[in-house]
């Protein structure tokens, strides 16, 4: 129950945050301005919480001990729980939604001025994030002291508030922000059913050929790249499982900081929305915005949000399927 409070306590913070910083944001004495700074900020403080998560993962012992004894099965849920949710996001956007790489309605004058340019993608972005985990787990595991470790959570959930409220007052600044969310409208909330949906087909699927089984391996991807909370739920169950999705979710959070700029250039906006999960809403936001468009963290938020959510709830229902 704490952590379900909790969980609801988080969301409302982040929702104000961001709330905030759009308000402010849209306010015509900070719209007329160029503020030329608030991108460099805004990647320098995502850099800065990037390097701290890889120093607290990399300081963690219980990470790098059961890399070598859990790492196959965790990294095979992880790929295939990533895969999984962009199939079914992208068959959604292209046949239900029916909207463009972009995220922008197929056949619009917008779309159609897309399809005519050559888009450039600069990877720098996407390399620097790379050697930012790399350098913030081995500094965590060679070099930080304990006492410092102590402090990385603090550091990352005051780094989180901020990039919540920066990535809030960014998108205030955009002209028709209230038309992106009356286009997203009820749309929106397809996109984590999506998720979920292809989450645990390919993840069952995948059970039937590792020593787990399906009931577990869906189990394990139903943290949606959630590390505190799902290892804690099924604990109780099998620590073995619970070991499990506790590196798996970590590896998905991983994965998504570095593959959401490469995912939004192949596949789509709305893809790269999906592919982290629960974090969506909070540790990957500011990377998925980054990579794609302001109209995205829309759809970012509210993603993260209902998967978040349905974690205490899908958990217990899986493990307590009789099979």
């Amino acid at each position: 129950m704490q952590q379900i409070t909790g969980t609801l306590t988080s969301l409302a913070i982040y929702l104000a945050l961001v709330a905030l910083g759009a308000f402010l944001g849209s306010r015509p004495v900070l719209r007329s301005r160029p503020l030329p700074w608030l991108g460099r900020f805004q990647t320098a403080a995502l850099l800065l919480l990037i390097v701290t998560l890889g120093a607290e993962l990399g300081a963690n012992e219980e990470i790098t001990a059961s890399l070598g004894v859990i790492g196959l099965n965790a990294f095979v849920i992880t790929v295939t729980s990533m895969v999984g949710s962009m199939l079914a996001v992208h068959a959604l956007r292209r046949y239900i939604l029916k909207l463009d790489k972009q995220g922008r309605p197929a056949g619009s004058a917008q779309s159609q001025e897309q399809q005519g340019e050559k888009v450039k993608v600069d990877h720098t972005l996407t390399l620097i994030i790379v050697v930012a985990v790399v350098l913030g787990m081995a500094v965590g595991h060679f070099i930080l002291p304990d006492a410092l470790v102590s402090h990385c959570s603090q550091i990352i959930q005051l780094g989180l508030y901020l990039l919540l409220f920066l990535v809030g007052l960014d998108m205030g600044r955009q002209e028709g922000m209230l038309e992106n969310i009356r286009q997203a409208g009820l749309g929106v909330l397809l996109v984590p059913v999506a998720v979920m949906v292809g989450t645990f087909a390919v993840t069952a699927l995948a059970g039937l050929f590792l020593p787990l089984g399906p009931k577990d391996c869906v189990a394990a991807s139903a943290g949606f790249g959630w590390y505190s909370l799902a290892p804690t739920l099924l604990a109780p169950y099998s620590l073995s499982v619970s070991a499990t999705a506790f590196l798996s979710n970590i590896m998905h959070e991983l994965f998504s900081i570095v593959l959401v700029p490469i995912v939004a250039h192949r596949l789509g906006y709305i893809e790269a929305v999906a592919l982290p999960g629960a974090t969506a809403m909070d540790t990957v936001l500011p990377v998925v915005v980054s990579a794609t468009d302001q109209r995205m963290a829309i759809y970012s938020f509210t993603s993260g949000a209902v998967l978040s959510l349905s974690v205490p709830f899908f958990i217990p229902a899986i493990i307590a399927l009789p099979f």
